[in-house]
């Protein structure tokens, strides 16, 4: 049983006591004192032993672990990070750790002021990173003392009407806010004293099911409101994530991360080990830590509950929410109806896909194969062309010999690659596409036949997104499209979070009746996935298209054969 700690704060210790299913004392030894007689006492003392054999010596170790931790002493206000009742039952490692995770080197944090219960236990986690080096309690005159005895990286700065300027303030990697918000005007200023990369984290208090109406209405209003207010602001993703975890009586938490900048989305979408390596950099080995990578990679992607409830709101555009799983109404052409042989568009076109039945327009293609392709993620493309770049200047005729195989041999491995999955310099993508969706550059190749779809040149495709009608032939190299400069049309898309795969595999569908034997054609235009690789990417197809270029897969191996 988790005992009060002390306070000099007398409204505090009774508020927390009103809260509990049970009483709380002034003292970490605290103990109970019952009243019984007669029987009751012989059936108490006999219970008393059972339940002291099974469960005694286990609470006895938990509340000496929590003393050991807090250290249940008084403590003067705003000066220790001591722990409360509440702060158990609260999980600040989910408000805090995600943020922090998320930033490449967070070393200047701001924790905004408001119930000192509340801005220790958030400090107590921010300086759990080694990386900080100053972390600062933003607040109002009552609260923004301390005492930086307990760690010298602490220091507080008052902030009238919760406005805070680069002038008075400076700038932050991080700014978390544990104090449920109430409005979205109260939030406003935090963007102009984030720097670039910067994160907010902000606290919503509010846990959505599948029961609630669309956000913006009824309890979801505030919420609603923030959500759409951020992105107003100028941040560029927001994400809402749930701890669900917490069976307690001031139950599951839900909170909002708001990235500055597109491109930490890479650092949001870190994978397993990349969280495991931030962590063991940043958190000595002596602090507590219940957050690991498996926690963050939960929270990567929405609960259900919120993406149903965004997709209720009539001011969703459509597009985000109809990647929401199959279209039942879409018919799917499996890969036992098609085929693989040379292709018929050119000499140096080599492999190609062909109907083996014949197929009616509005068909989708191997959708039950397209849940197989394989993603290189942002760091590991980043890996990939560092070595790429390395072994290319490295590679001449004066290295030794030993060191000019090595190379080559560095070369040669990454180069296939690339050849395979991602497009570089003058030449187009291989057997995959580039996307820049998770913030920046990554690749998605399909696993299946359709790897192999040939590009319908001068607007000859029969596969392609509905109402596509744009040719290499057609598009002016100098001008990318619009939709190579965004993403979707707001920072905040859980639909969009949760289906990031399926966007990237699947939508095409054909656009034209295919007969038996006929070669299956793609639009090589939808592969182009960066407002940069557009001229490249568009010149290259015209080339490959009036037969003075070779694909990169051609080219790849009449390489290897002529080796």
């Amino acid at each position: 049983m988790q005992h009060q700690p002390p306070s000099s704060d007398a409204k505090s210790k009774s508020r927390s006591s009103s809260t509990l299913p049970f009483p709380t004392t002034t003292s970490c030894e605290g103990s109970y004192l019952i009243r019984l007689s007669g029987f009751t006492i012989f059936v108490a003392i006999l219970s008393s032993a059972f339940i002291a054999l099974f469960s005694g010596r286990m609470a006895s170790s938990y509340l000496s672990t929590r003393q050991q931790q807090f250290n249940c002493q008084p403590a003067a206000a705003d000066t220790k990070l001591t722990e409360t009742v509440e702060d158990v039952m609260f999980d600040y490692e989910a408000l805090v750790h995600p943020a922090m995770i998320t930033h490449p080197k967070p070393k200047r944090v701001a924790v905004l002021g408001g119930k000192q219960h509340h801005t220790s236990a958030t400090l107590r986690e921010v300086l759990k990173h080694v990386s900080v080096k100053d972390a600062v309690i933003l607040g109002d005159e009552e609260n923004a003392h301390v005492d930086n005895a307990v760690d010298a990286r602490i220091s507080a700065l008052e902030m009238k009407d919760q406005e805070c300027s680069v002038e008075d303030h400076g700038l932050f990697d991080v700014i978390i806010d544990p104090n449920p918000f109430k409005a979205a005007t109260d939030i406003s200023s935090y963007f102009n004293c984030l720097n670039d990369d910067g994160v907010l984290v902000l606290n919503t208090d509010t846990i959505i099911t599948h029961k609630d109406p669309a956000l913006g209405i009824g309890r979801l209003n505030v919420l609603g409101r923030v959500t759409d207010f951020l992105g107003e602001v100028g941040y560029e993703s927001v994400h809402h994530y749930q701890d669900e975890s917490s069976s307690n009586d001031f139950g599951a938490r839900s909170f909002l991360v708001a990235l500055k900048s597109a491109e930490s989305r890479a650092d949001w979408y870190s994978n397993e080990a990349e969280v495991n390596i931030r962590l063991h950099q940043r958190i000595s080995r002596s602090e507590s830590l219940e957050f690991d990578s498996p926690t963050m990679l939960k929270y990567q992607t929405p609960p259900k509950a919120v993406e149903t409830v965004f997709c209720r709101d009539s001011n969703v555009e459509a597009e985000e929410c109809g990647i929401r799983g199959f279209d039942p109404e879409v018919v799917n052409v499996p890969y036992s109806d098609l085929s693989v042989g040379k292709s018929t568009m050119g000499e140096y076109s080599g492999r190609g896909v062909f109907a083996k039945t014949d197929i009616p327009k509005g068909r989708a293609i191997g959708m039950e194969k397209s849940w197989l392709s394989y993603f290189i993620y942002p760091s590991a493309h980043s890996i990939i062309m560092e070595l790429y770049h390395w072994a290319d200047d490295h590679w001449t005729d004066e290295n030794e010999d030993d060191e000019e195989d090595y190379v080559e041999e560095v070369f040669e491995s990454v180069n296939a690659v690339v050849g395979f999955s991602e497009a570089l310099s003058l030449s187009l993508s291989g057997y995959g596409f580039w996307s820049s969706l998770l913030g920046r550059s990554h690749s998605t190749v399909d696993s299946g036949l359709m790897m192999f779809c040939n590009h319908g040149c001068n607007g000859t495709y029969n596969l392609c997104v509905d109402g596509a009608n744009d040719s290499e032939a057609s598009v002016d190299p100098n001008q990318p499209p619009e939709s190579l400069s965004s993403t979707w049309g707001s920072a905040f898309s859980p639909a969009f979070e949760r289906n990031l795969r399926q966007a990237l595999s699947v939508g095409d569908t054909t656009n034209r009746d295919i007969k038996k034997g006929e070669e299956i054609l793609c639009n090589y235009l939808e592969f182009i996935g960066r407002a940069a690789d557009w001229e490249a990417d568009v010149r290259g197809l015209q080339g490959q298209c009036a037969g003075t270029e070779l694909g990169e897969i051609s080219f790849y191996e009449r390489e290897k054969q002529q080796a």
